[in-house]
């Protein structure tokens, strides 16, 4: 018995040497293996829908009612993982690279118009086939969610703003509206110092653990697109669009607000705002996490939203 546990033993050091020696040695493939076995541990396939912008990625589980998760500027499909581990049980979701990011061909700098970019995630969920659906969003996302939500009642059931939107006019500046007056982008990133600091803007605390050869995947892909990320940056900034609180009126479906009260990207303050103007929305506003709540609090997060849908 002895000698068969120092075998079992012996065998778990070796096979844990080789992963250490092949996330050195082969890092890109190191990170796709232990990306495709995050996915699959979630009980999502992965999956290519064809579109008049090329390939879109996105990841698929769960049955019932169908729930979108949208991203935000320069965030990928896989942040949404953890956090759809509690819906998935009981919806099918689908966790969308948005057209133009993630593992997408990059498109022109007019294709990323908030405008544009809205009417390219219904011609992508039009070529999946969703016809109707409940809609989970971040950021840039977020927005995009509210006009579909206004813009097609039929089509969209309820709407989960995770982290916070933009274009909420908040009473206060945030701290990255301010830098962003000073004539700073401070969520693009050009070098693995950059990175670095980003992560200081999105977290108030330590950022979530990832293991190294998926950030390392990540920072390397994102430093390659540095000068279309400026590019985009821009487009998104200069979209002629309505403040969500302008539009809030119109949205008559469900919202439940979930706005980190640590968020440095835009003000908690903004919360209140877009609640008075919603005819039906549910506000969370928690502790001790920043701008990405599916990341840095995503069971708790995912439990809330499980909640909110449980109870439509």
């Amino acid at each position: 018995m002895i000698k068969s546990l120092k075998y079992v033993a012996l065998g778990f050091a070796a096979l844990m040497g080789a992963g250490f020696a092949a996330s050195f040695l082969w890092p890109q493939k190191t990170a796709e293996v232990m990306l495709k076995g995050f996915v699959a541990s979630a009980g999502l396939s992965r999956h290519v829908v064809e579109t008049p912008l090329g390939p879109v990625h996105y990841l698929q589980g769960g049955e019932g009612e169908t729930v979108v998760f949208l991203h935000g500027i320069f965030a990928l499909k896989e942040h949404w993982v953890d956090m759809s581990r509690q819906i998935s049980g009981s919806h099918r979701v689908i966790l969308l690279d948005l057209p133009g990011f993630g593992e997408n061909p990059r498109l022109s700098p007019e294709a990323y118009d908030l405008n544009q970019q809205t009417k390219n995630v219904q011609m992508v969920l039009d070529a999946i086939g969703v016809e109707r659906f409940h809609v989970a969003a971040n950021s840039m996302g977020a927005h995009m969610a509210m006009v579909m939500a206004q813009q097609a009642p039929e089509r969209v059931q309820s709407v989960a703003l995770i982290g916070s939107p933009i274009n909420v006019a908040a009473p206060e500046l945030s701290d990255m509206q301010k830098a962003i007056e000073a004539g700073q982008a401070p969520l693009v990133v050009t070098s693995q110092e950059g990175y670095e600091a980003r992560m200081a803007w999105l977290f108030p605390d330590k950022p979530p653990y990832l293991p190294k050869p998926i950030m390392d995947k990540w920072l390397a892909e994102e430093v390659a697109h540095a000068e279309i990320n400026r590019e985009i940056w821009q487009a998104v900034g200069r979209s002629e669009v309505p403040n969500l609180e302008e539009m809030a009126p119109d949205v008559s479906q469900p919202v439940l607000i979930l706005w980190c009260q640590q968020d440095r990207i835009f003000h908690p303050s903004g919360a209140a705002v877009l609640a008075q103007a919603l005819p039906d929305s549910t506000v969370i506003m928690p502790e001790g996490c920043g701008h990405l709540p599916m990341l840095d609090r995503k069971r708790a997060s995912g439990k809330e939203y499980a909640e909110f849908l449980k109870a439509l």
